[in-house]
């Protein structure tokens, strides 16, 4: 309670430790006031002279650094935070010299009680002056942001780690590719996620309920961040392409749980290791810490995915799970792919197969002929032609292309290839072909493009009937070039028809174009480009295999355009035209 006669309570004449000193005379409720502003604040407030120590402390700065008053006082800032940036001294100097206040500043140190204690704390400095109005000290105003900052670091983590896994779903769509996928794995992981990242895959995946001894597994990665230290030239890095027995090893150990293992490395793994050559790479990286997840699919172990990091980033339980999740995605993403080439690959072998072996030799005729598959990142299309001999020295040259792609367009471009030849032995005329080849395509209900060309060396000519295929491309014996007009028809398999004839003179010298849309169209080429293309090609190169190899050069693959091409050409030879 207040005292009569306007003086200060005894306990406020005499200076407490971290108070500042009260006057010996004047208004005690002031006194009193002025005193609890400073003692009872619940942010962390100090008095800092010239010479940087502390000259008083309120309660709030004892209950943040465990430090008492009677200690703290009279100490230089930098004995009690001796972590501190000597930046901060700098700023304490700045206020003491211009007088200038350094607002929300932001400040990490330990804490004197506990140096493993990190606090951050967000810092007011402002200047303090006399009853003469000299600067005589500093007042230093603190909030502890820690825990702000934990939680923003944490909300950080959650959305990098989101962000992480929601681009390795996207693997399964990047790309149908193997390699090409690999290759994104590490892009994906390194060093987004980890210092160093190795994937085993085993040549034919294991089933879980197997007991496979030796447990062989392939590397087909190892790659470390371009941030680790330099690997000097005698280190024996792990190779790509080596089968290893991981039997005993952490890969054979997620074999058999089925669940990731998360390994903590120190000197004691490093002598037990059964691999003193990876020993000794994780020595050099100086690794601290490593995840191997297991890669599982439909109850198949395709093999496994580990990942390092060193002590500046270790691994927790909730890197297990990311780590867990990410090997889920990538085990997918692998799986997927693997069929895609198993399933390419059956269709490449079944289109090979349909394709001609051997094209007849054709008296006063002249044949060349390419096929290019799209390359592995796509499937194999339907893309097929033909040479067929007929009756009275006539042939047939055939091209088409079934839509759609992999087995499916593969089993029905075979199925249209052998329509064709059987009814060119049947020697029946093309709209009678076409017609036959039309009702297949809508029996199989597929849709297809086809040209049908009969060359009659007697009298010169070729018989063209069109199903809604590109028109053939004519190189005349002058060296003038043009497209064969005519009815092209639609495509085969939309609706029944009636197919007409077109003829042309062929006489010797000239030379027949067919082809594909690959050749000529592309998203980066318009058709009609394409065709001008073409023509410009036929009509600058008279060698036919030359000219070939030339019109192979337009197919245009920007884009991720990666369409299959079929190409045939046909020559009348002018000897043909002596006899």
């Amino acid at each position: 309670m207040p005292q009569p006669g306007g003086q200060a309570p005894e306990d406020l004449r005499t200076s407490r430790p971290g108070w500042p000193v009260p006057p010996t005379s004047g208004r005690w409720e002031e006194v009193l006031l002025c005193s609890q502003v400073f003692d009872a604040a619940p942010i962390i407030l100090s008095v800092i002279d010239r010479g940087l120590r502390i000259r008083a402390v309120n309660q709030a700065w004892v209950r943040a650094f465990g430090l008492s008053a009677e200690k703290a006082i009279g100490r230089r800032v930098s004995e009690l935070f001796p972590d501190l940036d000597p930046v901060n001294a700098e700023l304490d100097r700045l206020v003491m010299a211009t007088g200038e206040a350094i607002i929300d500043d932001e400040v990490t140190t330990a804490m004197p009680s506990d140096p493993s204690d990190q606090r951050a704390l967000r810092v007011c400095r402002y200047p303090l002056h006399d009853s003469t109005g000299a600067r005589v000290a500093m007042g230093v105003a603190a909030v502890d942001v820690t825990d702000e900052h934990r939680a923003q670091a944490e909300r950080d983590a959650v959305e990098r780690r989101l962000l992480l896994l929601s681009r390795a779903s996207g693997l399964l769509g990047a790309s149908l590719d193997l390699s090409a996928t690999v290759r994104e794995i590490v892009t994906l992981v390194v060093p987004e996620f980890a210092d160093i990242c190795e994937l085993y895959l085993a040549d034919e995946p294991y089933p879980l309920d197997a007991d496979p001894d030796p447990l062989m597994l392939r590397r087909v990665v190892w790659a470390h961040s371009s941030n680790l230290p330099r690997p000097p030239p005698d280190l024996d890095l792990p190779q790509s392409g080596e089968m290893i027995n991981v039997k005993g090893r952490p890969s054979g150990q997620v074999f058999i749980t089925g669940q990731p293992v998360r390994i903590d490395i120190d000197d004691r793994l490093f002598d037990a290791s059964p691999a003193p050559r990876v020993a000794a790479v994780i020595r050099h990286f100086r690794l601290r810490s490593a995840i191997v997840v297991p890669l599982l699919v439909g109850g198949e172990y395709l093999g496994s995915v580990g990942f390092g990091v060193t002590a500046t980033r270790p691994y927790g339980e909730q890197d297990v799970q990311t780590a867990a999740e990410l090997g889920s995605r990538i085990a997918s993403a692998i799986a997927n792919a693997r069929a895609f080439n198993h399933q390419r690959t059956a269709a490449l072998t079944l289109q090979h197969a349909l394709m001609p072996r051997d094209i007849p030799t054709v008296e006063g005729l002249e044949l060349a002929w390419r096929y290019q598959p799209g390359t592995s990142g796509t499937e194999v299309g339907g893309d097929w032609f033909d040479v067929l001999p007929l009756r009275a020295g006539q042939i047939a040259l055939v091209i088409g292309d079934v839509m759609g792609r992999g087995l499916g367009a593969a089993a029905a471009m075979g199925q249209l290839r052998t329509t064709a030849r059987a009814l060119a032995r049947l020697d029946l005329p093309p709209t009678a072909v076409m017609t036959e080849l039309d009702a297949v395509t809508r029996s199989i209900e597929t849709f297809a493009s086809v040209l049908y060309v009969i060359w009659d060396p007697a009298g010169a000519t070729l018989t063209v009937v069109n199903g809604g295929h590109l028109p053939p491309a004519l190189r005349h014996p002058d060296g003038t070039v043009a497209l064969l007009d005519g009815a092209h028809g639609i495509i085969l398999g939309v609706d029944e028809q009636t197919f007409t004839e077109t003829h042309h003179r062929f006489p010797a010298g000239s030379t027949l174009a067919l082809y594909t849309d690959g050749v000529v169209e592309s998203p980066a080429v318009d058709i009609g480009e394409g065709c001008r293309r073409l023509l410009r090609v036929l009509s600058e190169t008279a060698d036919l295999s030359a000219t070939a190899d030339r019109l192979l050069t337009l197919i245009n693959r920007s884009g991720g355009y990666d369409d299959d091409v079929t190409l045939l050409l046909a020559h009348a030879r002018p000897e043909r035209a002596t006899r």
